[in-house]
């Protein structure tokens, strides 16, 4: 039986940066994943598919915008839905066999295409192989979760995965949930001239996201002409693609929503059916594999990272836990994942970006915050581009003067992630932010000019 210091499950933004890491301590690697090539879902199905289609429609968008910026288009604008999926095709070759060279070039990492199912705490069966281990990674990662709707329907709605390969551009199309996925989605299609219905059980979209960050965007969407509906109560989903009935009931009254083509993104389940788990002692739910701080599971010599754990679901953190996850088993002094300081952005339009902890985040913790905000309204590079809505907002804990988070909303929030990062990562005060000198005229220089606003707000406070 072939023996590995290390068999990582699942090749995607966790498992395959983990698998190189322990490969460059020089130790044996077995990296399987169930498609030919490494990436995963965020590849080949989820973040970026979703941005080559993305970047399609911004582009398309920009027709309708020349108007404002006094330019005349001769013409009828036009988008070539199929040459947009050949260039996702092309990029995800490119993306996934560039990854595959990188695990190519060390002689102690194998990659094999296959599915892995755990035997005991140190053995694998890949295919019918037994192979045999001294540590385990899993980063499976996770896909669509249906919710036990009534009706035959929903296992002929879409999910991320199927809608991105359809060739012909839906006329009409009907979003159940408003998360993530669903609110990117919709502006997409609805900004390529698709009639956009969305359906949420809550009272708000993006019920997980700063309340005023998400009201921007929900506010957006009606006005462009998305047919937002709240407060839904679901019944049955009949039909197939192409004739879809959605029944509900809202504020008391019963509805039906005929629609030819139905998406169904209501939430994430980890893909861990079939590991064998309970086989080996790992703990487990619906929501993921259980992990401590230091990402071991409850077998000691098994640990999991990314999408496939109870925690957070981006392909940046998974990737960072897989450095936390190589270090805690190779190196001697172990390291602790710390979620406050957690990234993230939202595609959507205007763009969301958020970074370490909310207003209500800090709340839950017990943190006594002050919230501080910069209005893109009378910003100049906001004026410049036409694109004013939006803000910048700075969470302060009291205490410390620290700057504990960050939310953004903007036209180009994802472009201002990185020093809103820096920002919380290093645990920076308003005087700090307003030692940089930020060009003019940038989106760059509101985080100076909140800085100002924070720093001279103090200086008129009575002092004790």
């Amino acid at each position: 039986m072939k023996k590995y210091d290390l068999v990582v499950i699942g090749a995607g933004p966790g498992g395959t940066p983990a698998a190189m890491a322990a490969a460059q301590f020089g130790k044996s690697v077995l990296l399987v994943d169930k498609r030919d090539a490494p990436g995963g879902e965020c590849l080949f199905e989820g973040c970026i598919p979703s941005k080559v289609l993305e970047n399609a429609a911004n582009r398309f968008e920009i027709f309708k915008e020349m108007k404002a910026f006094h330019i005349d288009v001769d013409g009828k604008e036009q988008i070539h839905w199929e040459a947009v999926l050949e260039d996702k095709k092309q990029i995800l070759k490119r993306r996934s066999m560039g990854a595959l060279k990188q695990v190519e070039r060390f002689p102690n990492l194998e990659f094999r295409q296959g599915t892995a199912r755990f035997t005991d705490t140190h053995t694998i069966d890949v295919d019918g192989e037994k192979i045999a281990f001294d540590h385990a990674i899993i980063a499976t990662g996770a896909a669509a979760f249906l919710p036990p709707f009534e009706g035959k329907g929903v296992k002929n709605a879409w999910t991320n995965a199927e809608v991105f390969e359809k060739t012909e551009l839906p006329e009409e199309i009907t979003f159940i949930g408003a998360g993530a996925i669903s609110c990117e989605l919709v502006q997409m299609f609805n900004k390529l001239g698709t009639k956009c219905h969305m359906l949420e059980r809550g009272e708000r979209i993006l019920k997980h996201i700063d309340e005023e960050s998400a009201m921007v965007v929900q506010e957006k969407m009606i006005r462009e002409g998305i047919d937002v509906q709240l407060n839904v109560t679901f019944g049955k989903i009949e039909g197939e693609e192409g004739a879809f009935s959605v029944s509900y009931t809202q504020d008391g009254e019963a509805k039906v929503l005929e629609t030819p083509y139905l998406l169904i993104a209501t939430g994430r389940a980890a893909n861990v059916e079939g590991l064998g788990l309970e086989t080996v002692g790992v703990d487990f739910d619906r929501h993921g594999i259980h992990v401590d701080e230091t990402l071991q599971t409850t077998q000691e010599n098994i640990y999991a990272v990314g999408d496939c754990t109870v925690g957070p679901k981006f392909a940046h953190w998974a990737t960072y836990e897989a450095g936390i996850a190589i270090h805690n088993i190779f190196a001697p002094m172990k390291h602790k994942t710390d979620m406050s300081k957690l990234s993230w952005v939202l595609f959507s339009d205007p763009q969301i970006a958020s970074v370490g902890l909310s207003e209500a985040d800090a709340q839950k913790q017990g943190m006594e915050v002050s919230v501080e905000r910069y209005d893109y309204a009378v910003d100049a590079r906001a004026q410049l581009d036409k694109a004013e809505e939006g803000f910048l907002k700075f969470v302060i804990e009291k205490k410390s003067g620290i700057i504990r988070g960050i939310q953004i909303v903007s036209e180009d929030a994802s472009s201002l992630s990185g020093e809103a990062s820096l920002i919380v990562a290093n645990e920076l005060k308003a005087m700090d932010v307003m030692k940089t000198i930020h060009p003019h005229p940038t989106l760059t220089e509101s985080f100076g000019k909140l800085a100002q606003q924070i720093f001279f707000k103090s200086m008129m406070q009575p002092r004790r």
